[in-house]
């Protein structure tokens, strides 16, 4: 059952809309709905339901009402709508509520604006703003309800400014430009309005329009109003009148259209309670949450208590961000400001909501005899207490959603700031809390928090040492003050005797202590997130220290701890709820350096060596048979060096060729890292295993990789005395380095070649005369180049599957076009582009045909090139990789024919596409010949020149 109360009040099921009957009942609903999963009382709902005295059996026909909306609405069982005192509550889900769900979509938006992402944002809130059919609660007509709906209709001006201002900040003032005109027009004295139209005009270069906004502004609050516009109006006015830019997102002013805080109901008998503790001098960054604090400031009329949860990691900050933000705003709050320590996480055990209820209800001006017993009574009397009061309650590390209920107001008008390692998502679902994750400094901020402590001139003296620490301590504010704090403490300490210190990964955390204090160490900090953890969950983090890669997978995860993927999934589930790891996409997660060297050094600590390799051979093995299953889907008819990589104990499934892509692409840097971690582990077998199944690299132009991967299989393999491995090795180098133009090239391959002749190996024999014939035809050694051409087109009939013999053809086929012999170059390469296509080597194919195109372009046929040309390019375009060979070629030899015929435009746009290609895989020299050709278009060219360097590199890895 759906409720909608964003237009008029309307109730739906899966049959359609449900008929309410009698305005009380669409009152009472009304009222409930307004204060979802909450106890609303009797007394409230008496004054929604009728605007004018209530008769004197109003509760009673209230309770007859409330029997008949339970009918009306099936609701037998009362599970929607429960008699709790001192009233009822309705129970619904936040998809089921239009209210929830806008206001759930308004926070999302504002935590992606919060982390900078405001294109996210502004996809958040539209669908938000989008569920407005018209004014809130429209037609329903009593004061009370009124003033709610007003609250409401405020909420969307503002989610609207909101979205109006991101908007703008990306660029889309022009768009903004009308709806901000017609939202002014019903709206003329919001000034927000105003100013976000003034700087959506100044945006558009309509600055007299900007300016003209203002005047007609301050001439309507003038006469209508008797005052003038806010300072932050006047502000912007005289920005646009100078040609300044508009205010920054960090300011902290009042905010445009701010509510002044209503006045205090009534005088309390002790001291207003101000138990903040004292805030730090330095506080630094952290603009982006403060404004998404101060925009969920509870506004005058607000239905229901404000409650924001701040989560993060241990040292992140969250207590100072929450202490400084309630200093900034503690005014605003006149019956006072509560604050406790819940001791979720740290010495000691944590807080009892009853122990913290006495010491409010204390602060509140009950006498602590009169305290009553049992955490239901001392709730029941804060929320009483609570009521109509204007206080701001901070909860300070808490570590349940159950630890915070109890202590939660009931009444509107109070503001509850929740901080905790938790995500609280309990919180989030049944409280309404709007959840702000904060995450470690940005770079700027950090630099700026550790120029503060040690000041500019130390700085300056040693900006790369500053860097370097910034680095060291993963950004984490805790470790940047203690690590600061020792440069600033004592003048004989450099900033870079403390970087040598950090340095040392196996004493880093060492490091990063101070003094005596337990709250002024990040290894206790850490510790005291980790002893939350049942058993499961903390082997599992301590396994993830083990992980050599920078982030992982669900199932590699699950190789590491030898658990089923199922199973890990919902361990890495708690622990990003703890905030001990985060998620990086869907179904991978990682952590910050210093708590991958705490979750490392928990694992030398308590798990034995058998134990971390066991776990380190399982995740090499899961790594090394995906990603040869992988290769296997990329390179179908290719032939490897490894047939039979050993199989994990939950084999991860690759399904097609899409598959194995996505997975390459997501576990690139992981495999890369793996294998270095294998050969500096003298695990030479997953080395020599990884290393063959890394021809991906070569499809994304990770040639670099190819080449530093190589060589640090080139120390396994000889490690090993494996003949075979170092040959294999060596061609994959020697391939890399012929492609980037590299003079090692040669020897490489050179060397790989006489290997595999040596203990009989066909297959990289083949492979490496092929790479070696392609590097001497490049440099012109024809005669060299035929010859390592003919021996493979003697080595492989019969061998694989047939592609090599292609791949020969195909080579045979180019070598003779450079020479000329066009009839030739035709015949050979017919006889590839058949063997590619009957093996199903689409890439394969797609490069013979290019080379037949080039045999009839020296004949002299165009039509006939161009046809072979489009055919090429048709698979070309179907690749998933190697680019520079299936299309980029294709395309340069068609605009050659193109040329040829007159048609300049068709194969400049050839020209041009083929350029992108090679600039895109750093093939510079390719691309300046394409460039040449464009430049030279108007002339006319001699000979064919249809690659100027670029060839068919035979695809062989």
């Amino acid at each position: 059952m759906d409720f909608r109360v964003l237009g008029a009040l309307e109730v739906w099921t899966g049959c359609g809309r449900v008929l309410l009957p009698g305005a009380r009942r669409q009152r009472l609903l009304a009222a409930l709905l307004l204060a979802p999963n909450s106890v609303v009382p009797l007394s409230r709902l008496v004054e929604t339901t009728w605007d004018d005295e209530p008769p004197a059996t109003a509760v009673k026909q209230l309770r007859n009402s409330v029997s008949a909306l339970r009918e009306c609405l099936g609701d037998t069982g009362q599970g929607l709508i429960r008699t709790e005192e001192p009233g009822y509550r309705i129970c619904v889900g936040a998809e089921r509520l239009d209210s929830l769900r806008f206001a759930a979509g308004v926070a999302d938006s504002r935590r992606h604006a919060a982390e900078g992402r405001l294109d996210r944002a502004t996809q958040a809130i539209r669908p938000a703003l989008g569920l407005w059919r018209g004014p809130a609660l429209d037609g329903l007509g009593t004061a009370a309800l009124a003033r709610s709906a007003a609250r409401w209709d405020e909420q969307r001006l503002g989610a609207l400014e909101l979205c109006a201002r991101w908007r703008t900040e990306l660029g889309e003032h022009h768009e903004v430009v009308d709806e901000l005109a017609a939202l002014v027009h019903d709206h003329p004295l919001r000034e927000g309005l105003h100013a976000q139209l003034m700087t959506a005009l100044d945006h558009c270069g309509r600055r007299a329009d900007a300016l003209q906004v203002f005047h007609r502004l301050r001439t309507r609050l003038a006469e209508e109003l008797g005052v003038g516009p806010g300072a932050a109006v006047r502000r912007l006015h005289e920005q646009i009148l100078r040609g300044e830019s508009r205010p920054r997102r960090g300011d902290s002013s009042q905010p445009f259209g701010a509510v002044p805080a209503p006045r205090k109901p009534y005088a309390v008998a002790s001291p207003v309670p101000r138990q903040l503790p004292q805030t730090i001098r330095d506080f630094t960054g952290r603009a982006d949450h403060l404004d998404a604090l101060d925009a969920l400031l509870p506004t005058a009329g607000g239905q229901a208590v404000v409650i924001s949860a701040l989560d993060g990691s241990g040292g992140v900050g969250k207590t100072t961000l929450a202490v400084h933000w309630a200093h900034r705003v503690q005014d605003r709050f006149p019956d006072g400001t509560l604050h406790t320590n819940l001791r979720g996480y740290g010495p000691g055990r944590p807080a009892s909501p009853d122990e913290v209820l006495d010491d409010f209800l204390v602060a509140l001006g009950v006498p602590p005899a009169a305290v009553p017993a049992g955490t239901g009574a001392r709730s029941g009397l804060f929320r009483t207490l609570a009521a109509g009061r204007r206080m701001l309650i901070v909860l300070d590390n808490a570590n349940s959603a159950e630890q915070v209920r109890p202590l939660l107001p009931g009444a509107p008008g109070c503001m509850v700031l929740v901080t905790s390692r938790d995500s609280l998502t309990g919180l989030v679902v049944t409280e309404a809390a709007h959840r702000l994750t904060l995450d470690v400094l940005s770079p700027a901020e950090a630099l700026s928090l550790v120029v503060g402590i040690i000041g500019p001139t130390r700085a300056q003296a040693e900006p790369a040492a500053v860097e370097n620490l910034i680095r060291l301590c993963a950004r984490l504010p805790l470790a940047l003050r203690i690590a600061a704090g020792r440069a600033a403490a004592y003048e004989h300490v450099s900033v870079a005797d403390i970087v040598t210190e950090l340095a040392e990964e196996d004493s880093r955390l060492d490091a990063l202590s101070w003094g005596q204090d337990p709250y002024a160490a990040v290894r206790n900090v850490l510790q005291w997130s980790y002893e939350q953890l049942t058993a499961s969950q903390a082997q599992l983090f301590r396994r993830l220290g083990l992980h050599p890669g920078p982030d992982i997978s669900t199932p590699a995860a699950a190789a590491l701890a030898h658990r089923p993927p199922r199973e890990t999934r919902q361990l890495l589930k708690s622990l990003a709820d703890a905030h001990l790891i985060e998620p990086s996409a869907h179904d991978r997660y990682r952590f910050h350096d210093l708590l991958r060297a705490y979750a490392d050094e928990l694992a030398g600590a308590h798990d034995t060596e058998d134990e971390r390799r066991h776990a380190l051979d399982a995740v090499l093995t899961w790594y090394t048979h995906t990603a040869h299953t992988a290769d296997r889907r990329l390179y179908p008819t290719c032939t490897r060096l490894v047939t039979h990589p050993a199989e994990p104990a939950h084999p991860h499934p690759v399904a097609d060729r899409d598959h194995a892509w996505a997975w390459f692409t997501a576990e690139r840097a992981n495999l890369v890292a793996t294998l270095h971690h294998a050969v500096d582990r003298a695990m030479d077998r997953y080395a020599l295993h990884l290393v063959d199944a890394l021809g991906f690299l070569v499809l994304m132009g990770g040639w670099e990789e190819r080449i530093d991967t190589a060589t640090a299989g080139l120390r396994a393999a000889r490690r090993s005395g494996r003949t075979e491995h170092e040959a294999n090795v060596l061609l994959a180098r020697g391939e890399a380095l012929a492609h980037l133009r590299h003079a090692d090239a040669e020897p490489d391959l050179a060397r790989a070649c006489a290997l595999a002749q040596d203990v009989g190996n066909i297959h990289i024999q083949i492979a490496a005369r092929t790479e070696l014939g392609q590097l001497l035809r490049r440099q012109t050694r024809f005669t060299e180049a035929l010859h390592h051409f003919g021996e493979v087109r003697v080595l492989s009939p019969g061998f694989d599957t047939g592609r090599w013999e292609a791949v020969a053809e195909g080579n045979i086929a180019q070598l003779h076009a450079d020479l000329g012999n066009h009839r030739q170059a035709v015949d050979h390469g017919t006889r590839s582009a058949l063997l590619r296509h009957r093996i199903g080597d689409a890439d394969g194919e797609a490069c013979a045909l290019s080379a037949i195109a080039r045999g009839w372009q020296g004949i002299g046929d165009h039509d006939t090139a161009i046809i072979h040309c489009r055919r090429a390019i048709a698979l070309g375009r179907a690749s998933l990789g190697s680019h520079d060979e299936t299309l980029a070629w294709p395309l340069a030899v068609l605009a050659t024919s193109l040329h040829h015929l007159g048609r300049r435009s068709e194969a400049i746009a050839c020209w041009q596409e083929a350029a992108a290609i090679y600039t895109d895989r750093g093939l510079d020299a390719d691309a300046a010949a394409m460039h040449h050709h464009i430049r030279t278009a108007d002339h006319p060219h001699t000979g064919p020149h249809p690659a100027d360097g670029t060839a068919d590199r035979s695809l062989i890895r």
